[in-house]
């Protein structure tokens, strides 16, 4: 009679002179790199485990084998913003925050291959706010709710300039930025939205400052139509937060409306409460 043990990275056979002696190895296995533990010990004829054992090798080449190599990421395409709106609510003791983005590709590419996935990075700036001589941001989520009419999500995470991802809330600083990376087939749309959206119990003083600098997804700005260079805010406040005002550098921004201002796209900005 023999036994069969098989352990993470190992799988071993014993055998004993006669029934109630002690168990000595006559031969093992070490297996190179991840294996799943069974938990499973029988005792087997001897004439079977050497079966067995080429099983659980084969098994265990089979799914933990060699990975294939790591395909290299497609370079990204660009696209223009048509369209950025912001629709800011704030109060004693909510706020939100949402963003409807418009995207249509920059050029049309016709060298597009099936199978190959094209990548877009959308970069979306933190909302941050003073309160006093504290400073934090608005929003402490690592990962806002988003939706997109088009494409699959391959990637969306807080990131440091310097590429690292933010684990902990703590570590939000003004210049990360929240990329959402979607992946198209060989077909990308002439036009497609996403919608970024960022809640909070927690309200705000009149004495709050809100800062914020809108994205142009990390490109330069050029000129061009006013919806591909200009983001509209939306700002809904409570009445003890009246009146608001957005100002840029020196300059306090004129409204298009009582509840819209239009901002320069890699300008910063800050909204100001209970302003006469």
């Amino acid at each position: 009679m023999g036994l069969l043990t098989h352990e993470i990275g190992s799988v071993s056979l014993y055998d004993r002179p006669g029934p109630g002696g002690p168990w000595h190895p006559v031969w093992s296995l070490t297996i190179a790199g991840p294996c799943v533990a069974f938990g499973l010990v029988r005792r087997l004829p001897q004439a079977c485990v050497f079966g067995v054992v080429l099983v659980l090798v084969a098994y265990v080449s089979a799914t933990f084998g060699a990975a294939p190599p790591r395909e290299v990421e497609a370079e990204p395409f660009r696209a223009i913003r048509t369209r950025d709106q912001l629709i800011l609510s704030v109060g004693p003791g909510s706020m939100t925050f949402n963003e409807t983005i418009v995207l249509s590709p920059l050029t049309k590419r016709e060298d597009l291959q099936p199978g190959r996935p094209n990548l877009l990075h959308i970069l979306i700036p933190p909302l941050w706010l003073k309160e006093g001589e504290s400073e934090r941001p608005a929003f402490g989520t690592l990962r806002p709710y988003y939706s997109s009419s088009h494409g699959r999500v391959h990637r969306f995470a807080l990131m440091r300039p310097d590429g690292e991802k933010v684990l902990n809330s703590e570590l939000i600083t003004p210049d990360c930025r929240y990329v959402l990376t979607l992946e198209f087939g060989h077909v990308i749309p002439a036009r497609f939205t996403v919608n970024v959206g960022f809640s909070s119990s927690r309200g705000i003083t009149p004495e709050t400052q809100f800062f914020y600098t809108p994205s142009n997804d990390g490109y330069p700005v050029v000129s061009g139509p006013s919806e591909t260079v200009l983001t509209d805010l939306h700002l809904n406040t409570d009445a003890s937060l009246q009146p608001w005002k957005v100002v840029q550098g020196d300059k306090v921004l004129p409204r298009a409306t009582d509840y819209l201002v239009r901002l320069d796209r890699e300008l910063n900005h800050v909204i100001r409460f209970a302003q006469e």
